[in-house]
């Protein structure tokens, strides 16, 4: 089992390098991969472990405690304890496990041996409790102090679920960049859709490039073209005809040699 999680380890720490190429300075890619190299260097711990360990274990020897005919009553100098008894002693986690007395020692003193991992430890008999198949004490922990082993596995999966985490939300990160991506995409889009890309609207009031033009409405000014010039029309006089003829009293009214009329 450990040797399939090393090779899936493996597949995602070059997954990891293989990012990198693209990106060298990515934090959370740099940080996945020192997850990763943790987490493959406790695997392979964990696997010279199990090869060092013996494949049959021996059977610990059980030894009968002491019955008393009163359980309730303890001899005072040594509260009742006798080396071979089966007590529940205090490890230094601060909880209790299934241990043995080796030997009393006097001043209140025995030393005791773990029953899972076989550590012996000097204790005060004070701090001994009377073992029970009822284990209704919360602070019990059947099995004894945890085992090298153990621990590896433990730090193997904490590792193991933070490299899993860091790995979903760089993905989700990624995810999200994406999304802000087409959406800059999309409005970029429609504002050159509107406009024609690159085409730049002049305003009627902008200053005229040629030093003739003018700032006007329309046309003028634009392209050097001159504004539009009006010209007075003159007083047409019909030339070669005869004379209007107005009644006197008329201003600008002559009386026309010959008899005709005509204005002034």
């Amino acid at each position: 089992m450990a040797s399939e999680d090393l090779q899936n380890y493996q597949i995602q720490l070059q997954q990891v390098e293989a990012a990198l190429t693209n990106d060298p300075s990515d934090k959370d890619l740099l940080k996945l991969k020192e997850d990763l190299l943790e987490v493959i260097n406790l695997t392979l711990n964990l696997i010279s472990t199990e090869s060092a360990e013996p494949t049959s274990s021996k059977a610990a020897p059980v030894d009968s405690p002491r019955q008393s005919s009163d359980e309730g009553t303890r001899d005072p100098d040594n509260l009742g304890w006798f080396p071979g008894d089966k007590c529940l002693a205090l490890w230094k986690d601060g909880k209790y496990y299934d241990a043995t007395i080796e030997d009393i020692i006097g001043e209140g003193q025995a030393t005791v041996t773990f029953t899972a991992y076989g550590n012996t430890i000097v204790t005060k008999l004070t701090q001994l409790k009377a073992h029970s198949n009822k284990r209704s004490m919360n602070n019990v922990i059947e099995g004894g102090p945890k085992t090298k082993k153990q621990l590896l596995l433990a730090e193997r999966e904490y590792k193991k679920k933070k490299a899993q985490k860091k790995a979903v939300r760089m993905k989700q990160q990624e995810e999200d960049r994406e999304k802000e991506k087409s959406k800059w995409q999309e409005f970029n889009s429609k504002a050159f859709n509107k406009n024609k890309k690159g085409q730049v609207k002049k305003s009627i009031f902008a200053s005229p490039e040629s030093i003739n033009g003018r700032v006007g409405v329309g046309t003028c000014g634009i392209g050097g073209r001159p504004m539009t010039e009006f010209h007075h029309q003159e007083k047409w006089r019909k030339q070669g005809g005869p004379a209007l003829s107005l009644p006197p009293g008329i201003p600008g009214y002559m009386p026309a040699p010959g008899g005709s009329s005509s204005f002034a």
